[in-house]
């Protein structure tokens, strides 16, 4: 016969309230659980009331596993050594088990809301960020466009009034009015742009006494970069 020592918890039995937890040393050189586990060199360390759970020492190792699928003969003793309750220590033991699950809802809601304020801040943080994000690089745009409209603008006024045709019927450029289009990105190529316009002058008729007054459209090709001024590649009259 299995020698069985039994060593219950003095603190844990003080009073009858407190009889949850039950320690004990229940030892067997094997036990087959009903779901058909073996276990070898076993003792029964301790049980809960109220989980329903049993710790045992197997090999040297702590496990824990429900009292249901114990053997029936240890299932039979671990009733015999839980604390018979009266009906003040069940309603007090009752109303701990509340207390103590009211207690763990107020946490896991506690930690839910903190958990949904850090992703709401999160959230937060993220779109500011793409929204300055945004504006920095919208501003950027805006002062590339600007920076292209600029030298296109400079860049074609020196263009025709000398430069165009040079063995035409065309002198001294007298004046010239430009109208331009909005810098277009190109397609494929980065940091180049299009601008589109047309040049309005008069100018001294060198084959006939007078002034001559004309129109050309034009485009122009524009290299930005990240470093110096944006630089004019092509200009192409129409």
């Amino acid at each position: 016969m299995i020698r069985r020592i039994l060593f219950l918890s003095a603190c844990l039995l003080a009073t009858e309230a407190s009889a949850i937890v039950v320690v004990l040393h229940l030892p067997y050189k094997e036990m087959r659980l009903k779901d058909g586990t073996l276990l070898t060199d076993v003792a029964v360390r301790s049980f809960n009331t109220n989980t329903g759970t049993a710790t045992l020492l197997t090999n040297r190792e702590l496990i824990s596993v429900q009292t249901s699928i114990l053997p029936d003969e240890v299932s039979a003793k671990l009733k015999e050594l839980t604390p018979v309750l009266s009906k003040e220590g069940q309603e007090a033991e009752k109303l701990k088990a509340e207390a103590e699950n009211k207690r763990a809802a107020e946490h896991a809601e506690r930690r839910q809301k903190e958990a949904e304020e850090e992703a709401k801040a999160v959230r937060a943080d993220s779109r500011q960020l793409n929204v300055k994000a945004a504006e920095h690089a919208l501003v950027r745009t805006d002062n590339v466009l600007e920076d292209v409209a600029r030298v296109a603008e400079a860049q074609a006024r020196a263009y025709f009034k000398y430069q165009d045709a040079p063995f035409s019927n065309i002198g001294a450029v007298t004046s010239a009015d430009l109208y331009l289009e909005d810098p277009e990105p190109v397609p494929g190529w980065t940091g180049r742009y299009r601008v589109e316009g047309t040049a309005y002058r008069q100018y001294i008729n060198n084959q006939a006494s007078g002034f001559g007054r004309g129109t050309k459209e034009f485009e122009m090709l524009i290299q930005t970069s990240d470093k110096g001024k944006p630089k004019v590649v092509d200009i192409r009259v129409k």
